[in-house]
């Protein structure tokens, strides 16, 4: 049975349409890290990516680290991952800008996950044992902060 045009056109508008505004996630082998990490760490990273920072700053993929802590709690954890996938699932139109302000690094068996996240692009990296994926990302920056915040990292002011 054939499909008439205006169903054929509706399918592929809903197409379209899921994947400019969002409804995805993060991929699931990143999410299998993310949830079963033996390691968790956030960071608050200094957006501007100018010169390279003098000897002995930290750095996560080019970004300086300005605070960072270890999640240990399971809870926690999903709190934040909940977060940076609500994100996800709102989408967003990405900028052509990367000014990120947030980082996640997860390690499971050696696999490694790091998440470098832009709110003012609308934008993240899901770095996933060196291969890079890009995804849009709805402002979810509020409650990413203040989750990071219960996890010990505060940006320091001015920043």
């Amino acid at each position: 049975m054939r499909w008439p045009f205006v169903a054929r056109v509706t399918a592929l508008l809903s197409l379209l349409a899921t994947s400019v505004l969002g409804c995805g996630s993060l991929p699931d082998s990143a999410m299998a890290v993310l949830h079963e990490a033996d390691s968790f760490q956030v960071f608050a990273l200094e957006p501007e990516h100018g010169e390279e920072p003098p000897p002995g700053v930290e750095t996560f993929h080019g970004y300086q680290v300005l605070a960072k802590g270890d999640v240990a709690h399971p809870k926690a954890r999903e709190h934040i991952i909940d977060i940076v996938n609500a994100g996800v699932r709102k989408g967003g139109t990405q900028a052509k800008c990367f000014n990120p302000r947030h980082g996640v690094h997860t390690v499971r068996g050696g696999h490694t996950v790091d998440i470098v996240i832009c709110y003012e692009c609308s934008a993240l990296e899901v770095v996933e044992d060196g291969r890079s994926t890009t995804l849009p990302t709805g402002d979810v920056q509020a409650d990413l902060d203040e989750a990071f915040r219960a996890a010990g990292v505060i940006r320091p002011t001015g920043r």
